[in-house]
């Protein structure tokens, strides 16, 4: 063979090397090449796929979510990373409550033998908040309301004294941000008092602050 042909197969041979390399490795490949900051990002951005479950445990599913200003710190070791940014999120939780929210996302990771993982899931300052959220609505309704600063005794107090009790919600729309947590939820609660039926819709605002481990609670109480 001559030197131009060795040339020639020599060439096509390291092309198709390169797309098995490519068919088989995929976008993981190519996101190494490009660095973590668009591997990461990457990652994140195929969850904006809707149906997505973003907690298996209380099975919350996205059905619209976008991920927003998107920024990548890689720690000096290169083994951990965090992506901060904005999550617009709508969805569900346990099949039943509405969810909407906007607000800060911090995301962390950590590299592993197969590539990039979660660390403590792909939404974690909002499964925070919906966590408190669950509890309270758990609190209602037993009727176990502790007494606290800022509480509103009179509602407190029917929540108490009602029989028969069943406190629903039909949707928590939340804005997050570094100062703290707003939130209206839409719920409904019916049972019976001695004199009078209850029954009962309305959407109620609720405040809830943030602590140094990440977890959230509600500072003038639940009502």
């Amino acid at each position: 063979m001559s030197p131009e042909g060795q040339k020639v197969v020599g060439f096509v041979a390291a092309t198709a090397a390169l797309l098995l390399v490519v068919a088989v490795f995929g976008q993981r490949v190519l996101g190494v090449a490009a660095g973590p900051e668009n591997e990461l990002i990457t990652q994140l951005k195929r969850l904006e796929q809707p149906g997505t479950v973003f907690d298996e445990r209380t099975r919350l599913v996205g059905t619209k979510v976008s991920y927003q200003r998107l920024s990548v710190v890689v720690d000096a070791s290169g083994e951990r990373a965090v992506v901060t940014g904005t999550l617009d999120f709508t969805g569900t939780l346990g099949g039943a409550v509405a969810v909407g929210s906007l607000g800060l996302e911090k995301v962390r990771f950590e590299r592993r033998d197969d590539g990039w993982q979660l660390v403590d899931g792909p939404a974690p300052r909002l499964c925070a908040i919906l966590r408190a959220l669950e509890r309270r609505r758990q609190a209602l309704q037993a009727g176990s309301i502790p007494d606290a600063p800022g509480l509103d005794v009179e509602r407190a107090e029917l929540f108490r004294r009602l029989e028969r009790r069943v406190f629903t919600v039909e949707a928590w729309y939340i804005r997050s941000e570094r100062e703290g947590v707003e939130v209206a939820e839409d719920f409904r609660l019916s049972g019976a008092l001695p004199e009078r039926p209850v029954d009962e819709k309305g959407t109620r605002r609720l405040s809830l602050s943030e602590d140094s481990r990440g977890e959230f609670s509600f500072p003038r109480g639940l009502l």
